[in-house]
């Protein structure tokens, strides 16, 4: 059976272990589902790819597996053994259409497609929150007991708890149609920055869905938060916070390669971990341990002294 890689990628069992008494015919096939990089330079700001990126060096730990590519761009350069389904995050319709070509059975999904910028706010939270969450739980009910679900968040998510309130009404609604009204009705439930707002919702979504895995007969979801990653994406990135506060952040902890992000949701597929389950896991160098013990100071960022100047002229 072959593995999808969407926003997610899916992968079989390795073959038995000499002297295991398994047979590769008595296996089941797991599908761990992948997560997509980030877009090639040049690339619409409202697409994802998994030509290069995390998406791309999950698929590479993963190469001794069968794996399927789901995204919207075929990758340039994709092993034999792997497939390509187009997907748009997007369009629940399409969703649903990758879905029923699914395996029956799949044995873990990572989402990490995701876009920074759109020319509809809306559209970013569709792609990195409600297009995640419909594809998931379209899958939950073919994982195998214990199978791992991962998403990639961001470090700008993991102080969800703080605007909670800002994010029930989404969080609690039932379908992808519904959180699209949501959105559209309510524009400024956005905010200024809706990809903050979109891993707000991811890194809630995550804890919150963990109820399912309570148990040993479960699945597992946990999410990685990342900081900043030397991708193609980086400079949307960068636009959104500015370049002085974007070089105050990298120059905290460092920027992660591809290959640091994807050894973790990778350790989360497949690794020796059953019992984690509803974790958020910064993988940022640090950068949130310094602002949790103090010893990087926030106020002293350049986003917030310009803050606090323009309320001085105020």
């Amino acid at each position: 059976m072959n593995c999808p890689v969407l926003p997610s990628v899916f992968r079989p069992f390795p073959p038995p272990r000499e002297g295991s008494g398994a047979t590769a015919a008595g296996r089941r096939w797991r599908s761990l589902p992948r997560a997509c990089p980030s877009p090639a330079r040049g690339a619409s700001p409202s697409r994802s790819t998994s030509a290069s990126g995390v998406g791309a060096a999950l698929v590479e730990r993963l190469a001794e597996h069968e794996v399927w590519v789901l995204d919207v761009n075929s990758p340039n350069r994709l092993a034999d053994a792997h497939r390509f389904i187009p997907l748009d995050l997007s369009d629940a319709q399409a969703i649903d259409r990758v879905v029923a070509d699914l395996p029956d059975t799949l044995d873990g999904l990572a989402n990490v497609a995701g876009i920074a910028q759109a020319p509809q706010p809306h559209t970013v939270v569709a792609v990195n929150f409600l297009g995640l969450r419909h594809l998931t739980e379209s899958l939950i009910p073919r994982l195998v007991p214990g199978g791992r679900v991962v998403n990639v968040s961001s470090i700008a998510g993991r102080d969800w708890q703080s605007r909670v309130q800002w994010l029930l009404p989404l969080l609690e609604t039932q379908s992808f149609a519904e959180g699209m009204n949501w959105c559209q009705e309510h524009p400024e439930g956005l905010g200024r920055d809706p990809y903050t707002f979109s891993k707000r919702l991811v890194t809630a979504y995550t804890l919150r869905a963990a109820q399912g895995g309570v148990g040993g007969e479960g699945y597992r979801i946990n999410c990685v938060s990342p900081g900043p990653i030397d991708t193609p994406l980086y400079p949307e990135f960068e636009s959104i916070m500015g370049k002085a506060q974007s070089d105050w952040s990298r120059a905290q902890a460092g920027t992660a390669e591809p290959n640091d992000i994807a050894a973790v949701v990778a350790l989360l597929l497949t690794g020796d971990c059953g019992w984690l389950n509803g974790a958020d896991i910064p993988v940022d160098g640090g950068y949130s341990a310094g602002l949790e013990s103090g010893w990087i100071d926030f106020a002293a960022s350049p986003a917030m002294m310009a803050r606090r100047d323009s309320g001085k002229r105020q």
